[in-house]
């Protein structure tokens, strides 16, 4: 994610944003479709449902009220790891609840975070140029290593043991061998990197680029060889940075933060599928494979739900999740959503948990 400055966005912002997006949804802790959908054969949702997501609870979080970053799901171990960006700590929390396993702390500017569940090993990137390593069943802190300079998302290739870090101020993609502790190549890509993920079927990392072209792009990069492998030119997109890969490995997804878009673009074609409407300044993606649904949480704390069980992503709602509630999670498991909220109603950070309507 973008680092930027800490600042407040009032009702009105939102309402200006729902207005732009042709949505006349209230802006309230719930998020209320703009359109019924129609349901696929698989969907557990109904067709005459207008709330795509119910609030299941609020669980407070320690630390101060500041800016949280990603998160990321171990399935396995049934945790929930997320960095604390502004307090810089990560917090382990459990799945099933939300409760605090365990609280790491001087991790400054604690940003990307990926689970190495292979390995039992979470990363961590941290300003203002580290990748943090973490034992993910002790839940201690092991080792840190160089990356580039302001290091933001991260990814992990398991079968080449590669950790792909976008160092957004060089505009680079850092590539670290031997699951991080090995030897660190540097790619330089364009004027900044945002969010970096890694394709199983292709064995490629994909990651978001803006500046060196005349439009922002999409590069896919062999972690073993370092080799750029595909570049797909996002056109319609301004400020790419979030990046999700649509379940079934045709597709990506791109969050334009400076236009308030979501770009679906065919990886083989590299056609561009669809170009949507989103919240203000949307930032991180998260996809539920089993639903064939995509979140686009936007910095303006409004949510954009899209149905992927269509030709290309077609919305189910969108609403305010929260203030600043510009990241979001899913469990594959259970379907529940997670959005850290750097406060709740009490003044001190929140996880908010939301589930869809029906299951």
């Amino acid at each position: 994610m973008r680092r930027r400055s800490e600042r407040t966005r009032c009702a009105s912002a939102g309402a200006r944003a729902l207005r732009r997006i042709g949505l006349c949804t209230a802006l309230l802790g719930t998020l209320a479709a703009s359109q019924p959908a129609q349901p696929a054969p698989n969907r557990v949702i109904s067709a005459s449902a207008r709330l795509p997501l119910v609030l299941i609870q609020d669980v407070e979080l320690p630390g101060r009220a500041t800016r949280f970053d990603y998160q990321d799901i171990d399935p396995k171990l049934g945790q929930l790891v997320l960095s604390h960006m502004n307090d810089g700590e990560v917090l382990f929390l459990r799945l099933s609840d939300g409760s605090v396993l365990a609280r790491l702390t001087g991790i400054p500017v604690a940003r990307g975070v990926a689970v190495a569940s292979e390995i039992g090993r979470v990363f961590v990137t941290s300003s203002p140029h580290s990748l943090v390593m973490i034992d993910s069943r002790t839940m201690k802190e092991t080792s840190r290593v160089a990356t580039g300079n302001g290091p933001d998302g991260v990814a992990w290739d398991a079968s080449d043991q590669v950790v792909g870090v976008s160092d957004q101020g060089d505009g680079a993609l850092s590539l670290l061998s031997a699951a991080g502790s090995g030897a660190r190549r540097a790619l330089k890509l364009g004027n900044e990197t945002g969010n970096v993920v890694f394709d199983r079927g292709r064995g490629w990392f994909w990651i978001s680029v803006v500046g060196g072209a005349t439009v922002d792009q999409l590069v896919g990069v062999q972690a073993r060889l370092a080799r750029v492998e595909k570049t797909l030119a996002l056109p319609g997109c301004k400020g790419a940075h979030g990046v999700r890969l649509h379940p079934n490995g045709q597709s990506a997804f791109i969050a334009c933060e400076t236009n308030h878009r979501l770009l679906q673009v065919d990886l083989e074609t590299s056609q561009v599928l669809a170009l949507l409407p989103t919240g203000e300044d949307p930032d991180v993606l998260a996809v539920d494979p089993g639903l064939g649904w995509l979140y686009v949480a936007a910095e303006s704390g409004d949510l954009s739900v899209f149905d992927l069980q269509r030709p290309v992503a077609t919305l189910l709602g969108h609403d305010h999740s929260g203030a600043h509630s510009h990241s979001v999670a899913a469990d594959a498991a259970s379907h529940r959503v997670f959005f850290p909220l750097k406060s709740g109603s009490n003044g001190k950070p929140v996880l908010r948990i939301m589930r869809p309507t029906g299951t």
